[in-house]
């Protein structure tokens, strides 16, 4: 077997059950000058599998690959020179591979030189440019990018603004399961803006919680609380609230202070209000701060303990 294309072929099948032969064939296919070769030797080196771990050697072979117009390969080298190794970062080159990639056609290029120019990294910021390329990756079915594309539609960055298209792609974004795009979508029922209003709303955010999106997990809680979109549970706000309250988050620390305090879906202890009030507080709350000092006015501190402060 001599011609590389097969040589590489063959490489790939025997990567996982025999990866020495499968990194001899894909040497043998570099050593005729074939990128898909160097690229192979190049992953194999990086990762360790059937040689020797060498990054310094991968990057030389994946540079290699790149010269000759392979785009993996130049997507390898933006990635590496994004930092994703320690002293590697150098913006300019991460713009220029990632922008060649993309050039390329290589889609998974696209988000990546999008961000790049939409936020500046190692380059002018050019937000006509982003939006160009996040619309490229959308329309190859990221995501991500859809959102991307919704909230530059929505905010006119970019481009012009339109909100029934920055819809369209928060929907299909929501859809396939970016948290972010569903707590829009639910932020869009509640205003009114898409239908549904508040089961709608109740919906998305269950969603994006499930998913772990924190703000949304917030917002049901709240809709637990005030029983919009669902029926009023404060033993499962209480919970919702508890959850986010152990990331520090200081509003939700308030609520659990205010639940114990007023007994509202958890047994009442006046004492662990005061002590999650103090808490909210010290984690930023304003609302949490302005009722320390009510306190602080109001009574003798030495009898009532506000932790955290």
């Amino acid at each position: 077997m001599t011609d590389p294309n097969e040589l590489c072929e063959k490489a790939v099948s025997l990567f996982e059950s025999d990866p020495e032969e499968a990194y001899r064939l894909f040497t043998e296919a570099a050593r005729q000058g074939h990128p898909n070769g160097f690229f192979g030797m190049a992953e194999m080196k990086t990762m360790g599998i059937g040689t020797e771990r060498d990054p310094e050697g991968a990057l030389e072979l994946y540079r290699t690959a790149a010269e000759a117009g392979h785009p993996p390969s130049m997507y390898r080298l933006g990635a590496y020179y994004s930092g994703a190794v320690e002293g590697s970062e150098d913006p300019e080159k991460c713009r220029q591979w990632f922008e060649r990639a993309a050039e390329a056609g290589m889609e998974l290029a696209y988000p990546e030189i999008a961000g790049i120019y939409l936020y500046g990294y190692g380059t002018q910021q050019d937000p006509a440019k982003a939006y160009c390329w996040y619309r490229k990756a959308a329309d190859a079915g990221d995501p991500l990018s859809m959102f991307k594309v919704g909230y530059m539609c929505s905010e006119g960055v970019g481009t012009e603004k339109d909100m029934a298209e920055a819809i369209r792609m928060f929907r299909m974004s929501a859809v396939a399961g970016v948290p972010e795009a569903m707590f829009k979508m639910a932020a869009l029922a509640s205003d009114g803006a898409v239908e549904g209003g508040a089961r709608a709303a109740f919906s998305w955010y269950s969603s994006a919680a499930e998913a772990g999106f924190m703000p949304a997990k917030f917002n049901l809680a709240t809709m637990y609380y005030e029983g919009q979109g669902t029926k009023r549970d404060m033993a499962k706000a209480f919970q919702l609230y508890s959850e986010i309250a152990d990331t520090g988050d200081g509003d939700a620390l308030f609520m659990v202070g205010r639940m114990y305090y007023e007994g509202l879906g958890v047994e009442k202890d006046q004492g662990k209000g005061f002590e999650f009030f103090g808490r909210a507080a010290a984690a930023g709350s304003r609302i949490a701060q302005e009722l320390v000092e009510d306190i602080r006015r109001r009574q003798n501190t030495q009898l009532v303990r506000i932790d955290g402060l």
